[in-house]
């Protein structure tokens, strides 16, 4: 984030913490104020981008990854890397030289090529089913020189078919694609296959899994359930958005069943990204 960014952030911070905050609610201005907050967000981070590298870097382990970050969404979801690092340091930190990590909903990369790069021992399956995040997934892998990623370009479900993706915004960067009926428009129609059968095709099978799917998180662990039961997968990091209407003791229940610990890693807002770690006897449970 650049200094003009991390500025305005420092003033924004101040005026809705503020004095100002507390007079715009009792005379009924807030939403002026919200609205103004609002806009000049936007602005900067339009302006940032302007003034942004790209390929954007970003480091993990001594290692510089970079990011086409061509569209404002592109530069939005690496420039916040940060906002997340607990997440990638989890991940980072799991994965060994000789592990296979599959990313469901992979978008750009962040949560595949980091990794790729601080263990470039392992195999990674990058999983997206978006085209336009395929393409920039394969670009941004390519100009890393990262020929232990493979990008898989459908989505994970529990069952084999055709799914409609939908997102308020079509560019690659976009973080709410999400399969189902919800209001937001129809991006692209998406084949649909669940894990075990992508494993049984020949596809290496996952000692690592990332699954960040807005919305689908049960329907994919269903599509696991075989691999998942044979505890083949050590750790399962598991981002659930509860505002997609996903019950969070649905996505425990699922793992617990079958033979997993469950911690919460971090919390944002209505979403929580969990972390499965395998236990030496099927049936542990472990309450959040």
């Amino acid at each position: 984030m650049c200094a003009l960014h991390e500025r305005a952030e420092t003033l924004l911070s101040s005026l809705y913490a503020g004095p100002v905050r507390r007079v715009s609610e009792r005379s009924g201005l807030h939403p002026f104020v919200f609205e103004v907050h609002q806009r000049i967000q936007t602005l900067t981070k339009r302006l940032d981008h302007r003034l942004a590298p790209n390929p954007y870097p970003v480091e993990v382990n001594d290692r510089t990854v970079r990011f086409d970050v061509s569209t404002l969404p592109e530069y939005n979801r690496v420039s916040s890397f940060l906002e997340e690092e607990a997440v990638i340091d989890a991940i980072v930190s799991e994965i060994r030289d000789d592990d296979v990590y599959w990313d469901v909903g992979a978008n750009i990369g962040t949560h595949a090529l980091l990794p790729a790069a601080a263990q470039p021992g392992a195999r990674v399956i990058a999983v997206e089913p978006h085209h336009r995040n395929v393409a920039k997934l394969i670009r941004n892998k390519t100009l890393n020189e990262l020929d232990s990623v493979t990008v898989l370009p459908i989505a994970l479900g529990d069952n084999t078919g055709t799914a409609t993706l939908r997102g308020a915004d079509d560019r690659p960067g976009y973080g709410s694609f999400s399969l189902g009926n919800n209001s937001e428009q129809t991006v692209a129609d998406v084949p649909v296959r669940p894990g075990d059968d992508v494993i049984a095709d020949g596809v290496p099978e996952p000692t690592v899994v990332k699954i960040d799917v807005e919305g689908a998180e049960c329907e994919v662990l269903d599509g696991l359930t075989e691999t998942l039961s044979e505890r083949s997968i050590r750790t399962v990091f598991c981002e659930v958005h509860r505002h997609e209407g996903v019950d969070e003791s649905d996505v425990v229940g699922r793992l617990e069943d079958r033979g997993y610990d469950v911690s919460r890693i971090t919390e944002r807002g209505p979403t929580a990204f969990l972390k499965a770690d395998r236990t030496e006897s099927k049936g542990s449970i472990s309450l959040l």
